[in-house]
């Protein structure tokens, strides 16, 4: 399907479950809030009640350059500490339930862009979100055009759109496992005020490319 902002945007509205309760997501949710400066809303997007699909949203009155800088300097997200990290917290909270929990989108709203990092296998969020940031860092001054340009949305991943690989087939391989790391370091979806269609960056050639691309739906 075409790279376009309805795909993008028909993609973030998911229904909520609001009927499970979740133990220490208040203990969860204050931790997020301290260590990534942020207000965090925190909703379960599972239609059952036999497991916990989380949706998170931090709303950080930082512009891009300022938190990629306040990560760089380790002021910004706590990586470095094991327990009180994100995947730490995160574990603490699966602690204190009995349900699987899992993370399938991680959404950062700075003042200047949206950054939403999607799920693609088991756990991947938690393990890969220290190393999608870094990449962002390292790539910042490519996608913004020298900084000339910072998109309002940024989509992580997309995939290839191409004849052998369909939407339903990406929805298996996150159910098999066929997904990997490196597919987060691949293609991501930019949105530019300037452009009429979202664009994709390619991170191995460090460019910005036109092309059909996926999205992962629910």
């Amino acid at each position: 399907m075409p790279l376009n902002k309805d795909n993008f945007d028909n993609f973030s509205r998911v229904g909520f479950n609001k009927n499970l309760e979740i133990e220490g997501l208040d203990c969860f949710t204050k931790n997020l809030e301290k260590h990534f400066f942020s207000q965090v809303t925190v909703r379960n997007c599972s239609i059952s009640n036999d497991s916990v699909n989380l949706v998170i949203e931090l709303d950080c009155n930082f512009g891009l350059t300022e938190t990629l800088h306040h990560f760089e300097k380790e002021t910004w997200g706590n990586f470095q500490s094991q327990e009180k990290s994100f995947a730490g917290a995160l574990q603490q909270l699966k602690e204190c339930n009995d349900l699987p929990i899992e993370v399938e989108e991680f959404s950062l709203f700075l003042k200047d862009t949206s950054i939403i990092i999607n799920r693609i296998y088991d756990e991947s969020i938690s393990l890969q979100l220290e190393n999608i940031l870094i990449k962002l860092n390292e790539h910042a001054i490519n996608f913004t055009k020298g900084f000339t340009e910072i998109p309002f949305e940024v989509y992580i991943p997309v995939f290839e759109d191409n004849v052998m690989e369909n939407e339903h087939t990406l929805l298996m391989n996150i159910k098999s496992g066929n997904n990997s790391e490196q597919d987060y370091f691949s293609f991501w979806g930019l949105y530019y005020y300037s452009e009429d269609d979202a664009v994709v960056y390619d991170l191995k050639n460090r460019s910005i490319i036109i092309g059909n691309l996926q999205m992962l739906n629910r």
